[in-house]
């Protein structure tokens, strides 16, 4: 292993699982309840925020924090049912990246901004658990995404420099938190495709996780 890379770090949602779509569609679920309708930018906006920082963004489209706790209430309860009785469908090439990732050795650990709770469930529902020895959950820390304390939280829980810890990502929010936590990032966007000149800090933008792989052997 490159002295460059001693430590392979992994977001969640959207990039290992694909949940970002069920979250989508939790928040129409909500506003179709409540009667109001959710513009599918303002769905799209919240791709790898927090709970917290969802229900604040809401509020801002709305002009409306009661309203906002309310759809941030409903979501979550449609959210806890699909994640707990749907079929929870991983990333295409996820499998081949932590089964490389363990053939070499790397220690490697979930940054997540998803909280402890849910962060679990995931992780055993899809199957990905035995993976994973350390995870970091987002109310584990002080500041969650684009704050880089997840992402330093899961080094120390390495015991491997920032700087030497490579990301795998899937949105801006998280490449953000990764390079402010002095990482390498690689971007591999989900249901958001960023603009060139947003992800210019990142080391790669793959189209897929087996082109990520790829890069990955290169490093």
């Amino acid at each position: 292993m490159n002295a460059n890379m001693q430590a392979i770090l992994f977001d969640m949602d959207g990039l290992m699982i694909d949940t970002e779509s069920v979250s989508g569609q939790s928040w129409l679920l909500a506003a179709a309840e409540v009667g109001v309708t959710i513009p599918e930018q303002v769905i799209l906006g919240m791709v790898g925020l927090s709970v917290h920082k969802c229900r604040d963004h809401v509020a801002a489209h709305f002009q409306d924090h009661k309203l906002a706790e309310t759809l941030s209430q409903r979501c979550r309860h449609h959210y806890h049912q699909l994640m707990s009785t749907g079929e929870l469908r991983l990333k295409p090439g996820i499998i081949e990246v932590l089964d490389w990732v363990q053939d070499q050795a790397i220690p490697h650990a979930v940054a997540t901004s998803t909280q402890r709770m849910m962060c679990d469930l995931k992780l055993q529902r899809s199957g990905l658990g035995p993976y994973f020895q350390h995870t970091v959950a987002g109310d584990e820390v002080a500041n969650t995404k684009p704050a880089p304390d997840v992402y330093l939280a899961a080094a120390a829980l390495l015991d491997i420099a920032p700087a030497a810890c490579v990301v795998l990502e899937d949105s801006l929010i998280g490449m953000r938190a990764a390079l402010a936590a002095g990482m390498r990032v690689i971007l591999v966007p989900d249901m958001l495709q960023p603009a060139v000149h947003e992800t210019a800090g990142a080391l790669a933008v793959c189209q897929d996780l087996h082109q990520a792989l790829l890069l990955l052997q290169t490093l």
